[in-house]
């Protein structure tokens, strides 16, 4: 049984996000850091502007709000004004960047909207008709005691936890049966950055993944959900855009297949690369095809010229080259060596010939 609340009509509207860590230093991303700082603060107002667009009745927040528990007061007041200006009910848990012993709000006065939940606990919420179930990071042995349905306790009944799933890169914090058998309405998670969701029996079960780029193997973009409870029914989960930070387009799931074949020079390519990106592109571009102009393709001289136009760019090499001919004298005397080494030592042939690309190669500017 989902719930029993005896009003038919009764509807909870909840926003569920987590892993925004406001303070990370974006240190890979180089002179693009400090902007995209200023994209995660937008992405984090954005959450509470969508919640109230969508008549919300509270804001879930699964832990690591906070990128580590040392972040300067600036990022913390953000964040409580933000919380504060919004009137929305807001719940949060730490997570394993912001874990509670260490969390920054205990240095500091919070608004009465925001609701701290650094133990493991249930909590009732009388006005909401809503009962949490907090399962923050670092208290995982007593999480499994709280997942379950109190028969006298709140009509919605929704967990909050900061853990990871099972997955092939390990056993994880949580166990899919603990879900399976809690009969919850839903439970919102924190750990992972991009978006999933499960349904056990009848519980619906979703990461709401970072609501800005937190790493560019992330699903983009960043996404927000909006999950709707209602009695005797499965809650409806739907995503929101926040971030800012986009694949190239036609590239849906980030990788873009560029084919270098026509090209007959580095700058053509180079400008027609460019004209893919903006300042929120985040791309993996693979080159395929055949490059058959005369000057070398340095794939690392492209990523240098290219990254300051986007926001993250990874070059993939995936073409294959025509073999190198002699233009120069030197050159042409290059390859008669090659050639006079070859008919001394036929069976050492290729590694001769792969000498001599790598020199023309070279002495055309390339780099290894």
């Amino acid at each position: 049984m989902l719930n029993d609340c005896s009003n038919p009509h009764l509807v909870l509207r909840l926003a569920h996000t987590a892993d925004v860590h406001l303070g990370r230093a974006f240190g890979y991303l180089g002179e693009a850091a400090s902007e995209h700082q200023a994209r995660l603060k937008r992405a984090f107002q954005r959450v509470f502007e969508l919640a109230q667009q969508h008549r919300c009745d509270a804001v879930l927040l699964a832990g690591d709000l906070f990128d580590h528990p040392r972040v300067g007061r600036a990022w913390v007041e953000f964040a409580l004004t933000t919380i504060a200006d919004s009137r929305l009910p807001t719940f949060v848990i730490p997570g394993n960047h912001d874990p509670a012993p260490h969390h920054p709000f205990h240095t500091h006065s919070l608004p009465s909207n925001l609701h701290y939940l650094p133990r493991a606990a249930r909590v009732r919420f009388h006005a909401l008709d809503l009962e949490l179930i907090a399962c923050p990071a670092g208290e995982e042995s007593d999480w499994q005691p709280l997942l379950h349905r109190e028969r006298s306790g709140a009509p919605f009944q929704v967990a909050l936890m900061h853990g990871s799933m099972p997955s092939a890169g390990g056993a994880g914090t949580i166990q899919p049966d603990w879900v399976a058998q809690s009969e919850l309405d839903y439970v919102a998670l924190g750990d992972w950055h991009s978006p999933q969701g499960w349904v056990y029996e009848r519980t619906v079960c979703w990461y709401s993944g970072a609501p800005e780029m937190i790493m560019p193997t992330q699903r983009l973009p960043a996404v927000m959900l909006l999950v709707t409870l209602a009695p005797n029914r499965t809650a409806q989960v739907q995503s929101l855009v926040t971030g800012e930070a986009r694949y190239a387009s036609n590239a849906p799931d980030g990788i873009l297949s560029w084919d270098i074949s026509s090209y007959e020079g580095l700058q053509t390519l180079l400008s027609d690369l460019r004209n893919l990106l903006t300042p929120e592109t985040v791309a993996t571009i693979r080159l395929t095809g055949f490059w058959r102009a005369l000057e070398p393709l340095d794939v690392a001289l492209l990523v240098e010229q290219l990254q300051g136009a986007c926001l993250w760019l990874e070059l993939e090499g995936a073409y294959q080259t025509e073999p190198l001919e002699p233009r120069t004298p030197f050159e042409h005397a290059l390859a008669q060596v090659a050639e006079e080494a070859i008919a001394k030592a036929p069976h050492e042939a290729a590694h001769y010939r792969e000498a001599l690309q790598t020199a023309l190669y070279l002495l055309r500017g390339g780099r290894l």
